[in-house]
């Protein structure tokens, strides 16, 4: 019988790296950048998913970027890998605009990194991009993460495509507290989601919706909050493991 695979990951929004309304004004891209790679460090994720970069990937040394760094509606996907995830070395594609895809030989496993079309009149836009996601590979076992944008109402719609849509334990987005831009709608949304076919299970999914300290002033990298969970071929629920 086969181990048993897991996989963590961490996927997020960056904002282009731009600085927080709320940030001290000397706070610069290459401050974010830094914050950036402790919190990828404090949570050791074995695949990290990057969506609205500059251009420019922060550097964390446990991993390596796969080559490749596709351009969506807002910036650049970007994704890491641990070191011994390149043993043997991904394989890697992308869809125009929207996506970013790493087989994992090893694990048997496809991830892809979204960033879907934006706004409320986008449904059909973001369905059409999923669905060339999942037709751009014949991989059996699929996850999906990203900023999805995605509304509750067409949660129906993705799952009628085969996907499983975990529940997220609190929202990805929180303009009520995290005010990254000074003017704006304040509202909480589930934009940054896990989307994975039927013969996966995603464990422990937590948001990371703390604020960064700096000299003693509290704001937020990004405007979107960071998502970590665990991926597993493991079927068994923990209840029926106890």
């Amino acid at each position: 019988m086969n181990a048993i695979m897991n996989v963590t990951f961490l996927t997020w929004n960056l904002a282009l790296l731009e600085r927080s309304a709320q940030a001290p004004p000397a706070w610069s891209s290459h401050d974010s950048e830094a914050a950036v790679r402790s919190t990828v460090l404090s949570q050791e994720p074995d695949i990290v998913a990057f969506q609205e970069l500059p251009g420019a990937c922060p550097y964390v040394e446990t991993h390596d970027m796969v080559r490749s760094n596709p351009a969506t509606h807002s910036g650049n996907l970007a994704m890491l890998a641990h070191h011994e995830l390149f043993d043997p070395e991904p394989l890697v594609g992308s869809v125009k605009g929207c996506g970013l895809l790493v087989h994992l030989p090893a694990q048997e496993l496809t991830i892809v990194n979204v960033h879907l079309a934006a706004g409320p009149g986008a449904t059909d836009d973001r369905l059409e991009q999923l669905d060339r996601v999942l037709g751009s590979t014949n991989r059996r076992r699929i996850l999906v993460i990203g900023d999805t944008n995605t509304r509750v109402d067409e949660l129906p719609a993705i799952e009628e495509m085969g996907l499983t849509v975990p529940e997220l334990p609190s929202p990805t987005w929180d303009s009520r507290r995290n005010r990254f831009r000074s003017n704006g709608a304040a509202f909480v949304s589930y934009f940054t989601r896990v989307f994975h076919t039927p013969d996966l299970t995603v464990r422990d999914l937590h948001v990371l919706n703390k604020p960064t300290t700096h000299n003693e002033q509290r704001f937020y990298v990004s405007d979107h909050y960071a998502l970590f969970g665990t991926v597993t071929d493991d079927m068994t629920t923990p209840e029926q493991a106890s």
